[in-house]
């Protein structure tokens, strides 16, 4: 039974519940991964941003990108989408801007689950960040999920070759799978065992392909993009 007569139209997209704002990126959205639709039980569109990249976004981020990213999520909002967020955790930096300019849920950053990833696990617990950049990710990053950038351990994918060859630098497209893998557990497992932390969030999008694995050799609470993902698709189910 249709809860109403009328199915409205006028929309680019139906029942896509989020649109994902991408950088632009070549290598390999494995399942896992937001840009990969397989990733989820329920469907996504993705609007990259030609020209705006990893290496722009991390290492020099500047308010010229805030015009297309607000454009490009008016866009989305126009054409049907329920929610919106980011392929990168450093998207965080524009949460505010970007939500002000829409009148739909945007949750940039997997960071935005920071506040209550504290409030679940107390004042007293260890919470790390692993991010693809430690460099990179600063306090106004964090300041703009509502976060004291000392109330947290951050650990980065730097001196990881094969993640940081082709995610970062883009000198190549394809992925060694297993090495991948063994540099994104190995340095979570490592970063988990020396802080002894209580709680692992994973800014990066390119991380999550790898969580659950994480998770069952840490017995940590692993929390990434997905998650959010899952909390905000469960607030836009809307029925026709």
């Amino acid at each position: 039974m249709y809860e109403s007569e009328i199915y409205k139209g006028g929309k680019l997209y139906y029942e896509i519940p989020i649109g994902i704002l991408c950088l632009e990126s070549y290598f390999p959205k494995m399942r896992g991964h937001l840009r990969n639709p397989r990733t989820y039980n329920f469907p996504t569109v993705t609007k990259v941003l030609k020209g705006l990249d990893i290496p722009k976004l991390l290492f020099n981020p500047s308010k010229e990108m805030i015009t297309p990213l607000i454009q490009a999520a008016q866009e989305l909002e126009k054409e049907g989408v329920k929610a919106i967020t980011g392929s990168c955790g450093f998207m965080a930096l524009f949460q505010k801007e970007i939500a002000e300019s829409v009148n739909i849920p945007v949750f940039m950053s997997s960071l935005l689950q920071l506040p209550l990833i504290r409030i679940m696990h107390g004042e007293k617990a260890n919470i790390g960040i692993l991010t693809a950049s430690k460099k990179a990710l600063g306090s106004k990053h964090l300041e703009a999920c509502s976060v004291d950038y000392d109330s947290v351990f951050i650990e980065g994918m730097e001196g990881n070759p094969e993640f940081w060859e082709t995610v970062i630098e883009g000198k190549r497209f394809d992925f060694n799978l297993p090495l991948l893998e063994k540099e994104i557990v190995g340095t979570a497992l490592c970063f988990i065992n020396d802080k002894k932390l209580d709680a692992l969030l994973l800014e990066c999008t390119d991380l999550p392909p790898f969580a659950k694995q994480i998770q069952q050799k840490s017995h940590v609470p692993v929390y990434d993009i997905n998650s959010l993902m899952q909390l905000v698709h469960s607030t836009v189910q809307w029925k026709i």
